[in-house]
């Protein structure tokens, strides 16, 4: 391959071919950042012709990271055997992940739109992503493409479930890792309204963020939160070693069931993630904030802006906060949780100007109209 000039900023074309796998999110994402801002980038970016056919994620990381990317040219005569070898070979891709490669690689035709939303979304730049216009396409079947993928012929029509049937967070998710493609395929077939739901508890299985596993606010988050309401009367949903942190006056335990006692005064909530309990406690915190006897409450969950009790905790809230990045969880043995997205700080209480001012620096502060 014959080096080229370094890519200039302007140059966001990718070959359909390199579109098949997924791009690198979150924190493994953000670990490639660090890594080419501190040593450069270690392997150049594949060309073919204009477009990027092998190293989206290094060109995504070194613009993050305001590093020049080097770039050859792809020489060979069969680039899209050079995409997916490459590609196995550098990731440690699951069978899912690889059948949904597989699916794509088959309904591709040589020459489908594979555009990536989030991918676009990722770069803040309009992405453009060229077909092969192969003059002579020849169609891959899905057998040849769970060949070529090293999967079983049943994970890729699972896979397909997902592509036609599934919302696209849903293939997202499988994409990530979050899901398994058999599981995704089942999510698939409920009705498009309830899929946003069913993905959201099925990743809260798999991460454990759950009633049945402590995992703890880190401290720096809980401080900005003290800070401002002057201290926390309550926290309904902790164990004395969150409180060691949180330091609240009063607490109520897994066994207390805070779901069944009075809350009051200044209430620092970071309920459990699994369904049905964190719509529990988000009703009882609307509830118990109307009642008149919580005076000022921070609530800390996910922002799945797309769930019922998303949608009631914005609704009754006066200002939120998403976070910039996503906080990591600490488990009790200090261990680090790694979340697949951001999370939000709800506010109840009179003083937004006051939340805004403490909360800038963690992330986006909106106000809710009502």
């Amino acid at each position: 391959m014959n080096a080229l000039a370094p890519i200039a900023a302007q140059e966001v074309r990718f070959h359909e071919y390199a579109n098949l796998f997924p791009m690198l999110t979150g924190q493994p994402f953000d670990e490639l950042v660090a890594d080419i801002a501190a040593n450069g980038v270690r392997e150049p970016v594949v060309f073919m012709g204009d477009t990027i056919l092998d190293g989206r994620n290094r060109y995504m990381a070194a613009r993050e990271a305001g590093v020049e990317c080097p770039r050859v040219n792809f020489e060979g005569d069969d680039p899209l055997s050079f995409v997916i070898s490459t590609n196995l070979h550098r990731r440690h891709l699951s069978e899912s992940q690889r059948a949904m490669v597989a699916t794509r690689l088959a309904k591709m035709g040589h020459g489908g739109d594979r555009r990536s939303e989030k991918t676009e979304q990722a770069a803040n730049l309009p992405l453009e992503i060229v077909p092969a216009n192969d003059p002579d396409p020849a169609p891959i079947t899905q057998k040849d493409a769970a060949g070529l993928l090293n999967v079983s012929p049943r994970s890729v029509r699972a896979a397909r479930v997902v592509e036609n049937e599934g919302i696209p967070d849903l293939a997202e998710a499988v994409d990530r890792g979050d899901i398994k493609v058999s599981a995704a395929a089942e999510i698939a077939r409920l009705p498009k309204e309830e899929q946003p739901e069913a993905i959201e508890q099925k990743i809260v299985n798999r991460t454990s963020f759950t009633g049945n596993n402590e995992w703890y606010t880190p401290a720096e988050y809980i401080e900005v939160a003290r800070t401002f309401l002057g201290g926390f009367d309550l926290d309904p949903a902790s164990s004395d070693i969150a409180n060691e942190t949180v330091q609240a006056e009063r607490f109520f335990t897994e066994s207390d069931n805070g779901l069944e006692q009075d809350w009051q005064g200044r209430v620092w909530l970071n309920p459990p993630y699994a369904q049905p309990a964190i719509g529990e406690f988000i009703e009882k915190a609307v509830a118990e904030f109307d009642s008149g006897r919580v005076t000022g409450m921070i609530v800390l969950t996910h922002n799945y802006t797309d769930t019922r009790w998303f949608q009631t905790g914005a609704a009754n809230a006066n200002a939120i906060c998403f976070t910039r990045g996503r906080i990591r969880f600490e488990g009790p043995n200090g261990e680090k949780a790694a979340p697949t997205q951001g999370q939000a700080f709800f506010y109840f209480g009179d003083d937004v100007a006051g939340f805004h001012q403490h909360f800038a620096s963690i992330g986006f502060v909106v106000q809710v109209m009502k």
